[in-house]
């Protein structure tokens, strides 16, 4: 898979073997992507139903890849805390030490 390349649509058993990888509850699993509490565990609960049943809801892309970094798990990127990575403004002062 190329880095710029969406990743397939998962399974129900996809997204419920992620979650269960890193050990969350289907609420805490939620919580992980979005801040709507209640609601957002019953559209968990959609997402792991089965294929063809009334409650199955296909996890849109942008959710599944966002899951997938921040529970560390996504197959071609890694999330980085922008704290952690040197930028031009955190590095200036070293640049002129030895001028």
């Amino acid at each position: 898979m190329k880095p710029h390349e969406k990743l397939p649509q998962p399974s129900p058993d996809e997204v419920r073997a992620a979650r269960k990888a890193v050990g969350l509850p289907q609420t805490e699993a939620s919580q992980v992507v979005s801040d709507a509490g209640a609601k957002g565990y019953r559209t968990w609960q959609r997402y792991e139903a089965p294929l063809g049943s009334a409650d199955h809801r296909p996890i849109p892309n942008g959710v599944w890849e966002l899951f997938l970094l921040r529970t560390d798990q996504h197959p071609t990127h890694l999330m980085v805390n922008r704290k952690a990575v040197p930028t031009a403004k955190s590095t200036a002062s070293l640049r002129t030490v030895g001028r």
